[in-house]
């Protein structure tokens, strides 16, 4: 448990390093476009970060009660380990779209509601 703690304490900064960049620059460019307050996105994504721990979770319990504990331990870490690894294709067209419309903001002058 120690080791496991230890390796999550490393992990944690590194993911943050990688997500964190990518998540702002989505924000400045919606927040821009629609003309909506950041805080509304960031609300948004930790709902989505909340219901996400909630499936997981949930995953594994229905494992656990459904099959075995050993079951749960094994397979619902590799299921939600697997539709992790699919949010980086997830995240590769977020940052190419995400880039097309920056460009387009740097083109177009943005109107001011006054």
């Amino acid at each position: 448990m120690i080791i496991f703690m230890m390796f999550l304490l490393l992990a944690k900064p590194l993911l943050d390093l990688a997500y964190f960049p990518i998540q702002f620059s989505v924000i400045d460019i919606l927040s821009k476009i629609e003309k909506r307050n950041e805080f509304a996105y960031i609300l948004n994504h930790e709902a989505g970060l909340y219901v996400g721990r909630f499936v997981g979770a949930g995953t594994f319990i229905f494992l656990a009660y459904s099959f075995s504990t050993e079951v749960a331990l094994r397979y619902a870490i590799m299921l939600i380990a697997l539709v992790q690894l699919l949010s980086v294709l997830v995240a590769k067209v977020i940052i190419k779209d995400g880039k097309i419309l920056a460009k387009e903001l740097k083109e177009e002058p943005i109107q001011s509601e006054n």
